[in-house]
Parts: structure tokens; sequence; C-alpha cells
């Protein structure tokens, strides 16, 4: 390969929200953990994307800046060659991050005491932009059918025709599941959506990291129509491990829809995206496609370690097989029905640092959801851990 991803990186003492996340959780640690529960991934940064930020601090200042033509291009140009989806620069709106793109939506187009759709179990935030703001979740569980998901379009039409209900947060594709909606799927939600004078806001951060042949569809391209009451929530963050950067694209098509969430980010203080995750963003779009089809392949091979490793132990996990991003989303009830004294057991046993499958909802009881962004070497090691323990204390042997 051109580029490096087996060098091994400490992020201890440097802030790393996930490495902080597993200091907490144990205080006997061994040498050379990696922790793989908060989705960001740990391999070298892009080295175009390094040198366009150096380049950058060496000969500009780090003021208020506001995207140029130049890098809406370069947004525009990317996802018309990766998504075959055709935006225009004045759909473009830079935020922080997703996660306040999708609190800024819920603050501007419902009020307190509405309601607000979310296909469960589903990335947490998603729970905490609704009630943080006074608003109410209406959870609409995903069907858990043959080691799948699948959305119940049943209840969800149901749900969609309450007074009540005025927006639907959707994760395409979906985390924890790494599930990527089908055509079909995807024209059904819009219909319901469409149906029932809803707006829609699309967290589709996962969507460039797509595996096993399938197709991600931006859900602004389904059909001719659902633009008009769309937001769609975009970043390279995922993509090229930028996250830190607090850079994101989000592609409202409507005028009206797009002035009043400017406005709304312009009045709580959020309305710019930090100046050098713009110019991170516009060096991966523009320089680092290699370095992207480079660790495409390794997180794929990771993918498929970790599911071999699981699906050795035959009925005792239950593994989903990913065909987005780098996150494995693992069911462990048939090994054990307490669900803390499992995590428990992975933490402090195994040293193997998982998303608890309860931060994504109830219904993700007795499920860890497990990042394989890392050195392979490094995730071999982790489950050579699991591997040793689990015949400790469960007497599983493969």
């Amino acid at each position: 390969m051109k580029y490096d991803f087996e060098s091994y990186l400490t992020r201890r003492e440097t802030g790393s929200s996930k490495w902080l996340n597993m200091d907490s959780r144990c205080s006997n640690i061994g040498e050379g953990v990696i922790p793989m529960s908060v989705a960001d991934m740990d391999f070298l940064t892009a080295p175009e994307i390094v040198e366009g930020i150096t380049e950058y601090a060496k000969t500009q200042t780090l003021g208020y800046s506001k995207p140029v033509d130049s890098y809406l291009e370069s947004v525009i140009k990317f996802f018309k060659d990766y998504h075959n989806y055709e935006a225009k620069k004045e759909w473009i709106v830079t935020t922080p991050g997703i996660v306040s793109a999708l609190a800024t939506s819920v603050r501007a187009f419902t009020e307190v005491g509405d309601e607000v759709i979310i296909f469960t179990p589903v990335y947490h935030p998603f729970y905490d932009v609704i009630e943080g703001q006074g608003r109410k979740i209406l959870e609409c569980p995903l069907i858990y059918d043959n080691n799948e998901y699948k959305i119940d379009f049943d209840k969800f039409n149901e749900l969609a025709s309450k007074s009540e209900v005025k927006l639907v947060l959707f994760c395409s594709p979906h985390n924890p599941g790494g599930v990527v909606w089908t055509k079909e799927d995807l024209l059904k939600v819009v219909e319901i959506v469409e149906k029932n004078d809803l707006l829609i806001v699309s967290d589709e951060i996962h969507s460039d990291l797509i595996f096993n042949n399938k197709e991600h569809i931006i859900l602004g391209r389904v059909n001719d129509t659902i633009g008009d009451r769309a937001i769609v929530c975009t970043a390279a963050s995922k993509t090229f491990n930028i996250a830190g950067l607090q850079c994101s694209n989000i592609f409202i098509k409507n005028e009206n829809i797009r002035k009043e969430f400017v406005k709304c980010n312009e009045n709580i203080g959020i309305e710019r995206a930090n100046v050098l995750g713009l110019v991170a963003t516009k060096s991966a779009y523009d320089n680092a496609l290699d370095w992207l089809e480079e660790v495409k392949q390794v997180i794929d091979k990771n993918n498929k370690i970790v599911i071999e490793f699981f699906e050795e132990y035959g009925d005792n996990f239950k593994v989903m097989k990913p065909d987005a991003s780098f996150l494995v989303w693992v069911n462990f009830e048939n090994l054990e029905k307490e669900h803390g004294k499992f995590m428990s057991f992975l933490d402090t046993q195994c040293n193997f640092f998982t998303s608890d499958g309860l931060s994504f909802g109830d219904n993700g009881e007795n499920f860890i959801r497990i990042n394989t962004g890392l050195p392979t070497k490094k995730l071999l090691e982790n489950l050579d851990r699991v591997k040793k323990y689990l015949k400790e204390y469960y007497n599983l042997d493969k």
C-alpha cells in the first residue's frame, strides 16, 4: 500500500474522547491497548490533508472564515463523482458538525412539545437533540429479523400521521447497524414523509465508506421532489478521520428552509465551520482520494476479521454484517443475558473497549458496537484477549 495504516498511535494525553472514555471505564489497562468505541479512526492522517493544513497555516491567518467558491466547487465535484448527486453552491451550508445541524433542525422547525420520529436503535445524539430542546421522541423501532434491520413501514406510516409530528431524523447509512438503505426503502420513506407534509433530516456522515457492492443513495436524489423538504447532512470527518476539525456540509435545496436554518444557526452563534476544517475538507476532496480507497480496503478487511471471529463461536454471538463504515454491531444475548455484566467483563477482563449498545436506545440491549478503524495488528491483539477470557470465564472455545 502507498499509505501507512499500521503505525501504532497512542492518543493518551492528547484529549482524545475515545481514549478518555477508555480510561474512565477501567483503571487497569494493559500496554498498547487501543479502544474501539467512539467512531473515529486510529490511523495516521492522510499526508495530503496534513500538507494542506500546514501550507495554509504557514501562509494565512486563522481568522473567521466562510467557504469560498473553490471550496464549494470541491464539495460539489466530490458528491457528483462519488454519489452521482448534483448539487448547487447555494444549497451548501457549513456547520461545526452534523450533531449541531441536527440540533438546529429540531430547534428551527419544531416547537416545544412537538414530536420527532427516529428509527431506533440509533446514534445517541439523536435522542439528545430532541429531548434537550423540549421536544418529544417518537420511536419507530427497526425490525430485527434474521440478523438484519428493516424499517417497519406500517409503524412509520402510523406515527407520521399524528398531528404532533413535524420532523423525521433519519440515519443513512444506519449507525450502529451499518445498513445501506435500498432505493426501495428510501422511496417508501420519502412517500410517507411527503404524504404527511413532514420535514426530514438525513444524517449521511458514513456514506462514503460503502462495501459489499452496495450503493448509497443521497436522500436528496431519491425523487424529484424530496429535495424541497429534506436537509441532507454530510461531512468529510468520518471518511478522512478529521472530526476534530469540526466542519460539515449541509445540503438544503429549499431556499426558505435554508434561510430559516441559517438564521437559527446565527441566533445561537454556530454559523461558522472551523477554518482549518474547511482547509482539511477541501484538501481531502481534492487530493486524498487515493488514501480513501486504501483506507476502505483496510476497514473492509478489519470488518471481516471481526465478523469471522465472533461467527466462529456459533450461536453465542450474532453479528450484523455492515455494508457501511468501520462499525460492527454484535449481539451477545445467547451468551450472557445480563448486559452490564458482559460489558464489565469486556472492559475489566479483556480490555476490549466498545460502545455500549444501550447508548443507542433500549433496543440496543445485549449489543456492542465495535470500531474497526485501527491497525489490523492491534485489532488482532484486542481479539486475542477476548478469545483468552471467553475461554476462561465462559468456557468457550473455537
